[in-house]
């Protein structure tokens, strides 16, 4: 189906006209929440409201200051639109693969990204150029998007630098609008969710047992969404969101949003759409608990890839530790050890992975992670599993890795230079205080 086609689709076209006329409504959109990270109870009194008042901590990129308003991190996101065009435009995979991380650490999506991008660096501006392609094409059938396709919370954040009029499609924005769907729906009295308008939804990133479980579920019954997956679902679903929204502003010509503005007004709405969605009423889930059930692999899950193989597992951080979705897990405590082995062993220096069960164990092994490992566990840790941790400690920043070096680890030492033991106990807790924001 073709944009205009979408679009034109009476129902479609019926929300937008709806929405449009309702855009600056001072009442319809309030809402309130209790916010987890900065520990306040955020009020919206409308849509206006939630973009004036839109809050994203972020580091300074490529010259930016850092800061947390809309202004400061839209001047990021100017600046690392700029980097990734002139990286794929010159057809420069490591500037393009630069630009991108930097686009995932203004994101706080680094975590199951970044891995990514480093394993598939080689062929990192033929991919984004595809898919930038194919996105601005118009067609959600367009072949590259219903081929094999990595579309994520991260990926649509690069996405929305690449392609004109594309928004950030993440849980928060995607419950934002399904929440405005509910409202169109009910007052339409409508029997149920329209096929075209079922935006899909996807559970906050959080702590497991989170205490205060944020709900992104915008069901409300009869109203039911269904869940978001990664993949051509997510892109197809971007797409349309950012068709409607586009063009909702484009039938609001007066609205707040279309005022003068050096940030353009999808931008704007979009700020708004995140903030109002980074928590949704309990009675806004039809499911209730529902809300906070995962796959099998599930969405408190991190994708991650070892360094050597490029081998795909998931992880995710947990109190006592890291915990691996086969359901090996590595404690705090050995962790601080292996790592402290490490520093007393090399300082700033570098060194190799080593870690064959056979060498390690016969004590053949040379001094790299296996081995400080295999000693930190009382010699009864399985060596090889460092491949899964020192993958997850590069992402995490605890480790640095050097492709194609026969050494090709190092301890990250600014991240512990204020530390006489290793404790990565301060950067886990940092993961915990990020999630609970996204």
């Amino acid at each position: 189906m073709l944009r205009d086609q979408y679009l034109a689709l009476p129902r479609v076209s019926d929300f937008i006209d709806w929405l449009a006329s309702n855009l600056d409504h001072v009442s319809l959109f309030a809402h309130s929440y209790y916010e987890r990270r900065q520990k306040v109870t955020k009020t919206f009194l409308n849509l206006t409201d939630a973009n004036a008042q839109y809050f994203w901590k972020h580091k300074g990129a490529l010259g930016t200051p850092s800061g947390a308003c809309l202004t400061s991190s839209h001047a990021a996101l100017e600046t690392l639109c700029d980097a990734l065009q002139t990286g794929i435009n010159t057809a420069n995979d490591t500037s393009t693969l630069d630009a991108s991380m930097r686009v995932m650490e203004w994101g706080g999506v680094s975590a199951g990204n970044v891995r990514w991008l480093t394993v598939n660096a080689k062929r990192l501006v033929r991919t984004l150029a595809s898919t930038t392609a194919a996105l601005t094409s118009g067609d959600l059938a367009n072949p590259v998007l219903t081929r094999e396709l990595r579309f994520n919370a991260g990926m649509t954040k690069i996405y929305s630098l690449l392609v004109n009029d594309f928004i950030i499609y993440d849980s928060r924005v995607a419950a934002a609008l399904g929440w405005i769907v509910v409202k169109y729906c009910q007052a339409r009295s409508l029997p149920v969710l329209p096929a075209e308008l079922a935006f899909p939804w996807a559970p906050a990133k959080e702590a497991p047992n989170a205490a205060r479980p944020k709900n992104r579920d915008p069901s409300q019954s009869p109203y039911h969404f269904p869940r978001l997956v990664a993949g051509e679902l997510h892109a197809v679903w971007n797409l349309k969101a950012s068709w409607i929204l586009a063009e909702v502003l484009a039938r609001a010509p007066a609205s707040y949003f279309n005022g003068t503005s050096p940030i353009p007004a999808l931008r704007r709405l979009e700020a708004a759409l995140f903030m109002i969605g980074y928590d949704l009423p309990v009675e806004h889930s039809a499911g209730g608990a529902a809300v906070h059930t995962y796959d099998a692999v599930g969405d408190d899950w991190t994708e991650c890839y070892t360094a050597a193989k490029g081998k795909r597992f998931h992880y995710r951080i947990e109190a006592g530790g890291i915990r691996l979705h086969d359901r090996r897990f590595f404690p705090t405590t050995i962790i601080n050890k292996t790592l402290n082995i490490l520093r007393e062993q090399f300082g700033n220096r570098s060194f190799p992975l080593a870690n064959s069960a056979t060498a390690v164990r016969s004590g053949k092994a040379r001094p790299g992670i296996g081995r400080a490992y295999f000693d930190a566990t009382a010699k009864t840790g399985n060596p090889p599993a460092t491949s899964a941790l020192a993958a997850v400690l590069h992402e995490l920043g605890v480790l640095n890795h050097q492709s194609g070096s026969r050494e090709p680890w190092s301890i990250n030492a600014s991240e512990f230079a204020d530390q006489a033991e290793i404790d990565v106990s301060p950067l886990f807790a940092r993961v915990f205080e990020l999630n609970d924001s996204l």
